[in-house]
């Protein structure tokens, strides 16, 4: 059973996460901050974007040579 605390706990755990996801892409989509040529896609949305490629034109553009395995 899921009480009104753990609730509470869940949605204060998931307004920290997104208010991180959005500082990160505001503070990246600084030019002054963060120069064009190094900015970086948060690991995880680089997994959605492969996994879903009509993602792929949404948030940072990067150079996909970047993230290249190495072997």
């Amino acid at each position: 059973m899921v009480t009104g605390r753990t609730l509470k706990e869940w949605g204060v755990f998931g307004a920290l996460i997104v208010t991180m996801h959005w500082a990160y892409y505001k503070i990246q989509a600084n030019p002054s901050l963060v120069q064009p040529h190094e900015r970086q896609e948060l690991f995880y949305m680089r997994w959605i974007k492969n996994a879903v490629p009509a993602l792929k034109d949404f948030g940072v553009q990067e150079d996909p040579s970047k993230h290249a395995k190495h072997e």
